[in-house]
């Protein structure tokens, strides 16, 4: 089946649209208060390391010191947001119309299998940058500058190819209930097929989208941190971890509903609107 962008972006936004009074609050749960907590809790951190980007020795003593913490809070927040990305997925996909409780303990039921396929989608990624580098470095030695450049590019290619082709792999898990790990990612690399590039193109414009919105809105945030003391200081930094967090729940949720708009278009899966879903 031939990809449609317009078709899939029409009714993801139907999707949010329509449940949004269930989804946004489960959003600022789990994204906006992750990513405010990390500000809170990392604030100090974030504020010292700020205030000497041009040191790179501070720096590099900065993140050794609390690197425990950084850490720590990083893989809490992982979950928590992984949890919300499954929730959200739930209540968009899952027809039995659940309550956002019975969402979230299903998506709890869902991670081990997630992170499995993480994990296993990362030394995937890791092998095809691997191959790619090791044929870069024979051109590098051939071509010399050339060689180099052309193998940067062949390695950022090979990230996006692998990253488009795994794409599916959280609605292949949500919605089809595949719990294996590898047959999740062989699923998604199969229902990708054949349309890679017109999902990177339909991602790449969603991802530009995003990047406008979100580099207005730290400008913004940036005049504001002016007159809070600076952008350094603890105050601008949970301003801007509010800010980021509020975008970041908003895309979080227009995520997931394209997911699974553009699953159950490639799957065939349901011939009805997302939509009907909350009818």
């Amino acid at each position: 089946m031939q990809f449609d962008s317009n078709r899939a972006w029409q009714e993801a936004a139907a999707a949010a649209s329509a449940s949004r009074s269930i989804l946004l609050p489960v959003a600022g749960v789990f994204f906006l208060i992750p990513a405010v907590a990390s500000s809170l809790f990392l604030g100090e951190t974030q504020a010292m390391m700020m205030a000497n980007l041009g040191n790179q020795d501070v720096l590099d003593r900065i993140i050794e010191a609390d690197m425990g913490k950084i850490v720590g809070i990083s893989l809490i927040a992982f979950v928590v947001q992984l949890v919300g990305y499954l929730a959200v997925l739930t209540l968009l996909t899952d027809r039995s119309r659940p309550t956002v409780g019975e969402a979230i303990g299903r998506s709890a039921g869902f991670l081990p299998t997630v992170i499995g396929a993480s994990l296993i989608g990362y030394v995937i990624m890791m092998v095809a940058v691997m191959l790619v580098a090791i044929v870069g470095a024979i051109l590098s030695a051939a071509l010399g500058a050339a060689g180099a450049v052309l193998m940067v590019a062949g390695i950022l290619v090979a990230m996006t190819f692998v990253a488009v082709k795994l794409s599916l792999t959280l609605p292949v898990v949500v919605v089809e209930g595949e719990r294996n790990p590898f047959s999740a990612l062989s699923r998604s690399w199969r229902l990708t097929h054949g349309n890679t590039g017109r999902l990177l193109g339909f991602y790449l414009l969603l991802f530009i989208g995003y990047l406008v919105i979100a580099v207005i809105a730290m400008v913004f945030v940036g005049a504001i941190a002016g007159l809070a003391g600076g952008a350094a200081s603890k105050a601008a930094l949970v301003l801007t971890g509010v800010v980021s967090g509020a975008i970041g729940a908003v895309v979080a949720v227009l995520l997931c509903a394209v997911l699974a708009a553009v699953h159950r278009q490639l799957s065939g899966r349901f011939d009805s609107d997302v939509s009907d879903t909350f009818a």
